[in-house]
């Protein structure tokens, strides 16, 4: 069973939890549970470098309670899938060829490019995030949900990011296996680069990037709100030597907005891959404290901002209350 969800009573309790890339809100783990999460101050960059490697069988085996394994995540992206996949294969499979495949595809995910000594598996994994990722589009009609995704409730988003989380992680076991060809690998991904580059210019000719400037430099700000279609973070960043004046200094930090699902405005607090400053950044240490606390000053009922290093966001179940330059306001307190 697979399962991406951020509420607590919608976990099952006749299942052994296997939770991985991120913690559901006030869940309580109960003995057999298994859970990796590298979204917190000294994580890891990658999940995958938190998770043990198995003895000889798979992990989940190793670690099998009476109850059938239900793997969850609060958002499902590639290196949740790959984090879930790594839990179910054996040793054997798990050859150093294969560990630098999934941790490549987990740090484009993540990071929007890789180290360098995975460089040589920087196209492949640029590929195969893009592949995952459009191998969620016939999932709505599959599933029979509503045709515009305005209409959905959280029913409606949870099975279809779980059925996402189930198919991205069952093809990366097949293909560690040798049984199909990795994400990206039969040509899925190929003309995604030029609908990046479209949005790219897109963002450009609709002046949907603007720049707040602060006494540490301008952050980058941009609106993806009532867009007919996800839009690449790359575009926003490919747009950035567009733009910005070089005469200032441009900060790290980038944000972008989007429109919540169940109405109102959702913010993710993001860095600039590359930048020369990027490395020192930690949006958990006060950060998102900071923040969170300003939406429940506005409303007690509002959920936290959470994330990892340099990545994050605003509360998944509330839209957030807070302005984008309240935002970047608190990112200097």
């Amino acid at each position: 069973m697979y399962l991406v969800t951020t509420k607590a009573e919608r976990l099952p309790r006749d299942h052994q939890i296997v939770m991985v890339d991120g913690t559901v809100p006030d869940w309580e783990a109960k003995p057999g549970d298994l859970h990796w999460d590298h979204h917190r101050s000294g994580g890891a960059a990658v999940q995958m470098d938190e998770i043990p490697m198995p003895e000889t069988k798979t992990l989940i085996e190793e670690r099998a309670t009476d109850a059938s394994p239900c793997f969850v995540t609060t958002m499902v992206d590639p290196d949740a899938c790959c984090a879930a996949a790594w839990v179910q294969l054996p040793r054997e499979v798990l050859t150093p060829e294969t560990i630098a495949r999934f941790k490549a595809i987990a740090w484009d995910c993540d990071h929007l490019t890789v180290p360098d000594d995975l460089k040589p598996y920087a196209e492949f994994a640029a590929k195969a995030v893009v592949a995952l990722k459009n191998s969620s589009e016939g999932i709505a009609s599959d599933l029979g949900l509503p045709h515009e995704r305005k209409e959905w409730e959280d029913e409606h988003w949870e099975a279809y990011s779980s059925e996402a989380f189930r198919r991205g992680t069952e093809w990366l076991i097949e293909a560690a296996k040798g049984d199909r060809p990795y994400p990206g690998e039969s040509g899925e991904a190929d003309d995604y680069w030029q609908q990046m580059e479209a949005d790219t210019q897109m963002l450009i000719d609709e002046n949907r990037i603007r720049f707040i400037t602060t006494d540490r430099g301008d952050v980058a700000v941009c609106d993806q709100t009532s867009t007919s279609h996800g839009i690449d973070p790359r575009s926003f960043y490919q747009a950035l030597p567009r733009l910005h004046n070089a005469s200032t200094k441009l900060r790290p930090e980038a944000i972008t907005i989007r429109d919540h699902r169940t109405g109102g405005t959702q913010y993710t607090l993001g860095s600039i891959p590359l930048h020369p400053k990027q490395d020192t950044l930690d949006f958990t240490q006060g950060t998102f404290d900071r923040l969170s606390r300003a939406e429940q000053e506005k409303d007690p009922e509002a959920g936290s901002w959470g994330g990892r290093r340099t990545v994050g966001g605003s509360p998944w179940n509330t839209p957030s209350n807070l302005t984008v330059e309240e935002i970047v306001a608190l990112l200097d307190e």
